[in-house]
């Protein structure tokens, strides 16, 4: 097998990369993470600058919404030696990303169609992530799902996942009505770059759904930091039930006056007093001009590309400082929760 060299740059990182392993994999299975979300080529998260050589993708894959120039790290294979642009991408390696067995401690069903796992990872294996990032389980027939730890790091290998079931979701579904204590799935990771960046920036955690669990790791872990930067948790649903934990966020906003919470809905259930339509919309109806804040943005794609959007073009957001892992949920074995 050819070997390439990889080259990311501002960093200045070189990587070894087989000439049939995505650019992805080879940063990601060294422990650099340029931004990504799917996997599958359906997202462009994963879209970088090429700044030199040439890549190839699979037969019959053809990326779209491509910017000239640019390609898709998760599907890009290496032709010659090549040189790409991701400015996210730190000097030094991070967590290193493992392939093991995950115990289920206990399914705990929360509405009508979300359950919370609990589960174990054996110490051994060497596992840890950080406040935000996700894990795959991996299928009998290879494919992946991906689910955000909600919980914070302990370093016991213990993980909580939130997750919605999805109509027709050959996972998920497995999850809501069969999956039992003791079973044992298969993961991999951590991935992901969805963490909190440590500055003295007001935050904005904005979160759809199942997208509340990657935020409400972070509260978990820097509840202490997120007051004191003035944190907001905007999160929102369509109904009620959709914001299955919400006393548990109502919680937080009581534990220092510091914190705030806003709970949204978009088809509010009678008697409803909160407010209401789209979450994205509620943000700058409080904070018009957001050009010191950081935004922390997980859940359904529409509600992130479009917080995205308004914020930077309308409310003065700059680009760099919104943060976001979006999971694609429209085409077949795509991601099926955040």
């Amino acid at each position: 097998m050819t070997i390439r060299t990889i080259t990311i740059q501002p960093a200045g990182v070189r990587l070894q990369c087989g000439e049939d392993t995505s650019l992805l994999d080879a940063a990601l299975g060294a422990g650099f993470f340029p931004h990504h979300s799917c996997r599958r080529g359906e997202c462009n998260t994963c879209e970088v600058r090429v700044v030199s050589g040439t890549v190839r993708y699979p037969e019959g894959f053809v990326p779209e919404g491509v910017r000239a120039g640019h390609c898709l790290a998760c599907q890009a294979r290496p032709a010659d030696d090549v040189v790409i642009e991701a400015p996210e991408v730190a000097a030094t390696p991070g967590r290193r990303i493992v392939q093991a067995g995950a115990r289920v401690i206990d399914i705990r069903r929360v509405n009508g169609d979300v359950a919370i796992v609990r589960l174990q990872v054996p110490p051994a294996s060497g596992f840890a992530f950080d406040p935000g990032q996700y894990v795959d389980v991996v299928l009998r027939d290879g494919s992946r799902r991906s689910y955000s730890m909600a919980n914070a790091p302990d370093g016991e290998g213990f993980i909580e996942w939130h997750i919605r079931a999805m109509p027709q979701g050959r996972f998920s579904t497995h999850v809501y009505e069969r999956l039992k204590a003791r079973d044992l799935l298969r993961i991999e990771g951590p991935f992901g770059g969805f963490k909190l960046r440590h500055s003295s920036a007001p935050v904005i955690l904005l979160a759809s759904g199942t997208g509340y669990a990657p935020i409400v790791s972070m509260l978990r872990s820097h509840g202490d930091e997120l007051a004191d930067r003035g944190a907001v948790l905007y999160w929102g649903g369509r109904r009620r039930q959709d914001l299955y934990a919400m006393e548990e966020a109502i919680a937080w906003a009581a534990s220092d006056p510091a914190f705030r919470f806003v709970p949204v809905l978009s088809l509010p259930d009678e008697g409803w007093t909160g407010r209401t339509g789209f979450v994205h919309e509620a943000v700058v109806q409080d904070h018009p001009g957001l050009s010191l804040h950081e935004v922390y943005a997980c859940g359904n794609p529409l509600m992130v590309e479009a917080a995205r959007h308004a914020f930077v073009r309308d409310h003065g957001l700059d680009a760099g400082s919104f943060f976001s892992d979006a999971f694609v949920t429209a085409r077949p074995l795509a991601v099926e929760s955040a």
